[in-house]
């Protein structure tokens, strides 16, 4: 009987896998996944940022403008005078400024102003700043080798100037003298000058030097040179005169 049971159980058993070997759920076939491209999108000519703009990020337009260059004014420009510029003075060029007449003087680079007519019955007042105004831009040693124009247009003009006079000390009638910004006596008391406070005079007559170690002041009347003494890449002088006449009276 046991085995009877068991060849029934058996029977159920198998009967059971076949039936659970034969049902399966529909499968559903998988297709390979495709790539789809989505199609490039045109920009029309007329929404195309310009060249010279920059497209952000977030789909925003930036203009961008090319630096321009700094324009600078062309000497001789209307107004301004040209005088000066043709000088030709050894070892330098001349570098053009801003001159224009002013209640009848010059006013140069907007800061110095030069009376007179550069002749000999009007000659040009000149200060020592305006003289000095040199080193700016002529300095030998450092290569810097230019007069300005406001200095050029004294060159071979008669010019006046008032100072400190200093003579030779070895003689007694002195045809050659300094004119200076500061006193200085030729040797031991005072400020020695320098290129660009000092004038170099050759007198059109002698005068007296008899006293010596006495301060002069005087104004000298004569025409002025621009000649660089350059030793060595130093400068030892710049402004000359001649036919200079001396009057103490000032």
């Amino acid at each position: 009987m046991k085995a009877f049971w068991t060849v029934i159980v058996i029977l159920i058993l198998v009967g059971s896998a076949s039936a659970l070997l034969s049902w399966r759920s529909p499968e559903t076939p998988v297709e390979s996944a495709t790539t789809v491209e989505s199609p490039t999108t045109v920009m029309p000519e007329s929404s195309k940022p310009p060249a010279n703009s920059l497209v952000k990020s977030d789909n925003t337009v930036k203009q961008e403008v090319a630096p321009s260059s700094t324009a600078t004014a062309p000497t001789g420009t209307a107004g301004t005078l040209t005088i000066g510029l043709d000088q030709k003075i050894n070892g330098a060029t001349v570098r053009p400024g801003r001159l224009v007449e002013k209640d009848g003087a010059i006013l140069a680079d907007g800061k110095y102003l030069i009376r007179g007519a550069g002749t000999a019955e009007s000659p040009y007042e000149v200060s020592w700043e305006l003289l000095m105004s040199a080193s700016d831009t002529f300095i030998p040693r450092l290569g810097e080798r230019e007069i300005p124009q406001r200095i050029a247009l004294l060159n071979n003009a008669h010019v006046r100037v008032s100072g400190y006079i200093a003579f030779p000390l070895i003689v007694t009638e002195a045809t050659e003298c300094l004119v200076m910004l500061n006193q200085w006596d030729g040797c031991c008391l005072g400020v020695p000058p320098s290129p660009y406070d000092a004038i170099e005079v050759k007198l059109s007559a002698a005068e007296d030097n008899s006293k010596r170690h006495v301060v002069r002041v005087g104004t000298l009347e004569g025409v002025l040179r621009i000649d660089p003494y350059v030793v060595e890449k130093w400068l030892v002088g710049l402004y000359t005169m001649d036919n200079g006449v001396l009057s103490t009276e000032l």
